[in-house]
């Protein structure tokens, strides 16, 4: 999609800090970060917003969840305050 900024990262448009990559998903730190470690975690494919992903697509939804927290295993991150996450 032409004005959807996440596509045009994904597309090599953008710059962007790639921290890991697969086939359905695209890790990347955050310009400006909220925390000392802030890493941004999309689908490679465009979708309006997450409840269209959860209806269309989902096996991307649980492969993106599977996906942040190895990311966070290799960030040496704690895990999420009970009841952060829903």
């Amino acid at each position: 999609m032409a004005d959807c900024l996440f596509c045009s990262i994904v597309a090599g448009e953008l710059p962007a800090t790639v921290v890991r990559e697969d086939d359905l998903t695209l890790a990347f730190r955050d310009l400006n970060p909220q925390a000392p470690t802030h890493v941004l975690v999309i689908t490679k494919a465009h979708h309006p917003d997450v409840a269209v992903v959860d209806v269309q697509m989902p096996p991307d939804r649980t492969d993106d969840m599977i996906y942040a927290g190895r990311l966070a295993a290799e960030e040496a991150l704690e895990a999420a305050p009970a009841g952060l996450l829903g």
